[in-house]
C-alpha cells in the first residue's frame, strides 16, 4: 500500500511501547521490509493525538492535519486469533482515498490485537 501511494501520502510507523528500543524498532522494519518513517513515541503523544487504542490500528490525517479515521487496517482478523482467509473490508485503503479527494473516511472500527500498555 505505501508503494500504490508512494508520493502522495506519509506512512509512519509508531512504536508505542517504553521499553521499545531504537535497536529493536530498527530490526522491526527490516524483517517486515517496511521502507517508511518510524517514531517512538513513549510518552504516546502521537497516540493521543490519533486515538488509537490498540497495535494494530491506523490513523488518517486530511492535509489539514485533521484525523478523520482510526482504527483497524481491514477486516482480516474476526477476533483475537481468528482470522479470514482473506479481508472483505479495507478501511485503511478507503481513508487515505477520502484523504485524497476530501470525501467522507468511512465511520471509525476498532482494530483486533492488543491494548497499547500505560495508556491514559
Amino acid at each position: 500500500m505505501s508503494q500504490e501511494y508512494a508520493g502522495k501520502v506519509q506512512f509512519v510507523l509508531v512504536y508505542p511501547d517504553r521499553d521499545e528500543t531504537s535497536a529493536t524498532i530498527e530490526k522491526h522494519l527490516q524483517e517486515y521490509g517496511y521502507h517508511f518513517t518510524a517514531l517512538r513515541d513513549p510518552q504516546h503523544e502521537l497516540v493521543n493525538e490519533s486515538k488509537v487504542q490498540i497495535t494494530p490500528e491506523v490513523a488518517v490525517f486530511n492535509g489539514k492535519r485533521e484525523l478523520i479515521y482510526h482504527g483497524r487496517i481491514d477486516n482480516w482478523y474476526e477476533a483475537f486469533g481468528r482470522a479470514r482467509s482473506q479481508p472483505t473490508t479495507h478501511e485503511l485503503d478507503e481513508a487515505i482515498r477520502a484523504a485524497l479527494n476530501g470525501t467522507t473516511a468511512p465511520a471509525s472500527v476498532s482494530g483486533v490485537g492488543c491494548y497499547i500498555s500505560d495508556l491514559q
